[in-house]
C-alpha cells in the first residue's frame, strides 16, 4: 500500500469510529425515552399510551 492509501485508510476509519463514539455518547446523555415528540411528557406513560392505543 502506498503512503496516501494509508493516510486515508486512517482517515475514514477515525472518521467511521469517531462518529460512533460521538454518538453513542449523545444517545446515552439523551436516551430515546426523554427526547423526541412525546419526550418527558407525563402523558407519554406506558399505561396511558397502551390504553390509548387499545381504543
Amino acid at each position: 500500500m502506498t503512503g496516501t492509501a494509508i493516510i486515508m485508510m486512517a482517515l475514514f476509519i477515525l472518521v467511521i469510529w469517531g462518529g460512533l463514539v460521538y454518538f453513542s455518547v449523545q444517545l446515552m446523555k439523551h436516551p430515546d425515552e426523554t427526547s423526541g415528540f412525546l419526550g418527558a411528557d407525563p402523558k407519554a406513560d406506558d399505561d396511558i399510551l397502551l390504553k390509548l392505543e387499545k381504543k
